[in-house]
């Protein structure tokens, strides 16, 4: 599914703290997390950097999440959106590593998080909906 041009500003030029990613484990058992590093790399596919974490060990045992972003200061203002992902691939050692912790270090990131990156994980986009509809 390719993603319009809102949807991509959406979620491309946020800010890194109004992201939330929900995942479940094979039993169904929920979590969600603000994630900073998500972002799309095309029309149809996002990107990111993980730790080892309670979203990363969801996505192993299922791959489906979705990720939320929203802004505004008031209901009646608010934009946002739903992007429905399954993770397609998720790379815990190498190059893709060490180029990720290299971009996070030569950014405003310390070298101490960029060590904790274990994973980059490739997305496919199956849905987008808006942050709030009627349905």
């Amino acid at each position: 599914m390719e993603v319009s041009d809102e949807v991509w500003d959406l979620v491309n030029l946020r800010k890194p703290t109004s992201g939330f990613i929900a995942t479940t484990d094979k039993k169904g058992r929920c979590d969600a997390a603000c994630i900073g590093s998500l972002q799309f790399s095309d029309r149809e596919t996002m990107t990111m950097l993980i730790g080892d974490c309670r979203t990363l060990a969801n996505l192993k045992q299922n791959p489906r999440a979705v990720f939320i972003t929203a802004q505004g200061d008031t209901v009646e203002n608010v934009r946002g959106c739903r992007v429905y992902l399954e993770a397609a691939d998720i790379v815990e050692k190498g190059p893709v590593i060490d180029k990720g912790r290299q971009m996070l270090t030569a950014a405003v990131t310390p070298e101490m998080a960029a060590e904790r990156v274990k994973a980059f994980i490739t997305l496919k986009v199956t849905d987008v909906r808006p942050l709030i509809d009627t349905c």
